[in-house]
């Protein structure tokens, strides 16, 4: 949870620059050019011009920025293109685009060397290329964001990484998410590192039938946060939160961030405070991540004399506590103890009664976050045991009462889990596996390399449940 004071595709689309017509007048000497490339390395035109090499030309079209000014992250970066690099292209300054759609003889292209050179020509064309145009792509990548989504691939343990293989695939299996993200294709280059090894590693989601390795990965990953670079066990909860926002400091669209502001309530409604927040909050940090895992929470201040103050936080997530002695509870009698009012002295002064008195807070969901996860503190930091307390929760939640209705967002509350992290055994001898549900219908359980079937129905009482993941019903 993160309080802040202050607000903290390459389309293939050429915008009908030409008129598909059969025609074989391209320019001789390109094409001359292009021959001599292929035959000095025996390829197969086939084999080169293949329909997936859209997939492999990457752009770079905004700066990323950081989620908190105290993170370790201090680099600026410029801006910069970055040039597709091929093996048959080594000495050529030819692009495998322009090659594409020179070797594509139902682009008539006469009309524009009438005009211009063919240095200028191509020069447009990667420029077309790079601009993003989701109305004539969207088929497209929805169906390979499908084909990500209802893999039943498994993940190598490389050494105690089951808390990684984990929540890797939560992440895959996150269907706006993964939408979202691949379609968002150039955002994911050379200064987005972490971010461009899971899009490397979810790509191989589609051609593959074997379990695969996220080596590539834990090694990026390990060279930013050391602790992770061992064989040692750890909190699959820690990692997936410092993943998430290593990801949002890597694809924050926000290039030039504003000054940091105060969020002023006086005179203001709720539903106007909480608005202006949000609008504050992402003038600095806008991304994927944000729109898809974080919601947003309104602290309810109450002076006795009725007045009300308030503050908001962006949270990524709810950590549940669990009750000592190890004892059943609900998910729903948990979620009633986080939200539960409590007491605070203020310091200072109401503002219409004047008095410092002991004020009412409660805590209320302003706007529900689109992916909910909800993490139980199993693990106690000062004993070093673990709580194995059995829980009870369901497929099916709602919000409702925990949603402030003046906010605007009372009727977006309801929830359907499609994720269960568990931990089996104790803190530092324990295993990680988590149940996914494929097309909204069918369980399966991922446990490293291995996935199992389990049905259209799983036990919804367990001691072992670490995480819940749940989408928001549109």
């Amino acid at each position: 949870m993160y309080d802040y004071n202050s607000y903290s595709t390459l389309s293939q689309n050429y915008n009908n620059s030409f008129r598909r017509n059969q025609t074989n007048n391209t320019s001789s000497s390109l094409i001359n050019k292009i021959n001599n490339i292929s035959q000095n390395n025996k390829i197969k035109g086939s084999n080169f011009f293949g329909s997936n090499y859209d997939r492999n030309v990457l752009n770079v079209d905004s700066q990323f920025t950081t989620l908190n000014p105290t993170n370790y992250f201090n680099q600026n970066f410029s801006q910069k293109q970055t040039k597709y690099s091929s093996p048959y292209l080594k000495d050529s300054n030819i692009s495998k685009s322009q090659i594409y759609l020179a070797k594509n003889s139902d682009y008539k292209m006469n009309d524009y060397y009438n005009n211009q050179r063919e240095k200028n020509y191509f020069s447009s064309i990667t420029k077309d290329n790079e601009n993003k145009n989701n109305n004539t792509n969207n088929s497209n990548f929805d169906q390979i964001a499908n084909q990500i989504t209802t893999s039943k691939i498994g993940l190598q343990n490389l050494g105690n990484t089951c808390y990684m293989n984990t929540t890797l695939q939560i992440l895959i299996h996150t269907v706006n998410f993964i939408h979202r993200f691949y379609q968002e294709q150039n955002r994911v280059e050379t200064r987005t590192p972490i971010s461009k090894k899971l899009y490397e590693l979810i790509l191989q989601f589609i051609k593959t039938s074997y379990a695969l390795s996220p080596k590539e990965f834990k090694t990026t990953f390990s060279q930013r946060h050391r602790q992770f670079s061992g064989n040692d066990q750890c909190d699959t909860q820690e990692f997936c939160r410092i993943l998430l926002e290593d990801m949002n400091y890597e694809l924050n669209e926000v290039k030039n961030k504003s000054e940091y502001k105060e969020l002023s309530t006086d005179g203001k409604t709720k539903k106007q405070c909480d608005k202006e927040f949000d609008i504050l909050f992402k003038s600095r940090e806008n991304s994927i991540i944000i729109d898809t895992f974080y919601g947003q929470i309104i602290n309810i201040f109450t002076c006795k004399c009725n007045y009300e103050t308030y503050s908001f936080q962006k949270v990524l997530d709810l950590p549940l506590l669990l009750p000592d002695g190890d004892k059943p509870i609900s998910l729903n009698k948990l979620l009633d103890e986080y939200f539960e009012g409590d007491s605070i002295q203020f310091s200072s002064k109401c503002k219409k009664c004047g008095k410092k008195t002991e004020h009412k807070k409660e805590i209320r969901i302003s706007q529900p976050s689109n992916v909910l996860i909800l993490s139980f503190q199993r693990i106690n930091e000062r004993t070093q045991k673990k709580n194995v307390s059995e829980i009870k929760f369901s497929e099916k939640l709602s919000l409702k009462k925990y949603v402030d209705s003046d906010c605007g967002f009372y009727n977006e509350s309801q929830y359907e889990l499609f994720g269960i992290i568990f931990h089996k055994g104790k803190i530092n001898f324990g295993h990680y596996f988590t149940y996914i549900k494929i097309d909204e219908r069918d369980w399966y359980e991922f446990n490293d390399s291995k996935v199992t079937y389990i049905g259209r129905e799983i036990n919804t009482t367990s001691s072992s449940v670490y995480a819940l993941f749940y989408q928001k019903k549109s």
